[in-house]
């Protein structure tokens, strides 16, 4: 029903401090009116109880008048004594008299005339005494069974008394109204005098200050508590945004020194190579062959540092395209950690799958980054006179790219930081955590088969983009 749902909403638009009140106020309202209304029902059989018994009462002196006529069987007698009592009105007046037989017929009977006659009770023979009301609760039916099963019936006119009743209780409800008001309002009161403290606590929550001194009251100790816990609750607040602040910058600091120390991991990389080529372009500049080969691999490595610049600066530049990986890019890689290699006596060497194209589509700075981290670390974990191998190979919608290496095997930390894509502080250098960060970006993932005597088995599955 729309009705009954517009004042709900309305009632719960209203504010928490005109609520609870509100709902106190209505709940004493209603306790209070519901009392009066028990005690109003409690009243009115109280008062059809006594009508019976005023009807009893009567019907004494009325029997014992009857009862020489009745035992003599005369009915003249039985009718005078009916009507003589018809015609005493002081006190309770009668309608209607009469002196029934066992079987229900009238031996003698009076009515007053001028008034509405009301039919007696059908349980009048079954009841041996009783008391019913009539006509509207104007009058009352009472009777009792005298000798030989004869019923003495009296109707009796209470439409005085139910006059007296009716003025009594529109009196008992208009004061009970007044009272229920004053109460409800006094609750009212009350319940918003408790509910000050909680709705200054919530003004000065909502603005984020305390409460000062001047507004504790110290005459409740309850509240005071409360005050005094939102106030460290504030304090505690404040010391929380400005600490967060202070972390805050801090984490950018960090976020600055760990971008600047991967910028020069990644760049150091190209210039150990770069430095290589110019040494052998020195060395065998006289010669066509390998002068051409040196200028083209320092040109790749000057391309490959811009990548590596271009990427650190920007995670995504709209509308360009990256450069797909090509067979001279794993080469280059190669390359790269060729003179780091010859230093330590380990052979680097690569496997390329037969029938692979000459570009895959796959993002070939990243794969560069990702390969070169991996070899580095490899030459470096192997011993003199050990072998690295990089193996590559196409699946139907993945490159797979392998890197096999004769060291001691990788720390099992570090091997489960690179499984799960989750490096922690400390653990394998700043090569774990570019390793994990540009795989991601590629959307694959790693697998690693460590052994402290066989060496390590990392296999990266890179998906194609089509």
């Amino acid at each position: 029903m729309p009705f009954p749902r517009s004042i709900a909403a309305w009632y719960r638009r209203l504010p928490l401090t005109v609520r609870l009140p509100a709902a106190v106020a209505l709940m004493i309202f209603a306790a209070a009116m519901g009392t009066t209304q028990v005690a109003m029902q409690s009243v009115s059989r109280q008062f059809e109880a006594q009508m019976a018994s005023i009807g009893q009462v009567y019907l004494d002196g009325l029997s014992a008048a009857l009862l020489p006529a009745l035992r003599a069987g005369d009915a003249p007698a039985m009718v005078g004594v009916l009507e003589r009592a018809l015609a005493v009105t002081e006190g309770v007046e009668d309608r209607r008299l009469a002196v029934l037989d066992a079987q229900g017929r009238a031996l003698a009977s009076a009515e007053r005339t001028g008034l509405p006659l009301a039919a007696w009770p059908a349980d009048v023979l079954t009841a041996r005494i009783g008391a019913r009301l009539a006509d509207g609760d104007q009058s009352v039916w009472v009777w009792r069974t005298l000798e030989d099963s004869n019923r003495v019936l009296a109707n009796l006119d209470v439409s005085g008394f139910n006059r007296e009743r009716e003025q009594l209780r529109w009196g008992l409800v208009l004061l009970d109204l007044v009272v229920s008001v004053l109460c409800a309002l006094l609750g009212f009161v009350v319940a918003r005098q408790m509910q000050r403290p909680v709705a200054r606590v919530t003004q000065h929550l909502q603005q984020g200050l305390s409460l000062p001194a001047d507004l504790i009251e110290a005459s409740d100790p309850e509240t005071a508590r409360l005050m005094r816990a939102v106030n460290r609750m504030a304090d505690d607040a404040r010391e929380r945004e400005a600490m967060l602040g202070l972390l805050s910058e801090q984490e950018r600091e960090a976020v600055l020194g760990r971008l600047a120390a991967t910028l020069a991991h990644e760049v150091r990389n190209p210039l150990g190579g770069m430095v290589t080529a110019i040494q052998t372009l020195r060395k065998f500049g006289d010669q066509p062959e390998a002068r051409q080969d040196a200028l083209d691999f320092i040109e790749r490595g000057v391309l490959a540092l811009r990548d590596v610049v271009d990427a650190t600066l920007t995670t995504h530049r709209p509308g360009s395209r990256e450069r797909s990986l090509g067979l001279q890019d794993l080469h280059d890689v190669q390359r790269l950690v060729a003179a780091d290699a010859r230093q330590r006596g380990v052979t680097v060497r690569v496997e390329a799958e037969a029938g692979l194209p000459d570009e895959l589509p796959v993002a070939a700075t990243e794969v560069r980054q990702v390969l070169l981290n991996l070899l580095i670390n490899a030459v470096r974990a192997t011993r003199a006179g050990g072998e690295v191998c990089l193996r590559v190979r196409r699946e139907t919608r993945a490159l797979v790219l392998e890197v096999i290496d004769q060291g001691t095997g990788m720390a099992p930390e570090v091997a489960r930081s690179l499984v799960r894509g989750e490096p922690q502080a400390g653990q394998g250098g700043l090569g774990v955590a570019v390793i994990v960060r540009l795989v991601q970006q590629l959307r694959g993932r790693v697998s690693v088969d460590a052994h402290s005597s066989g060496g390590t088995h990392i296999t990266l599955h890179l998906p194609l983009d089509p």
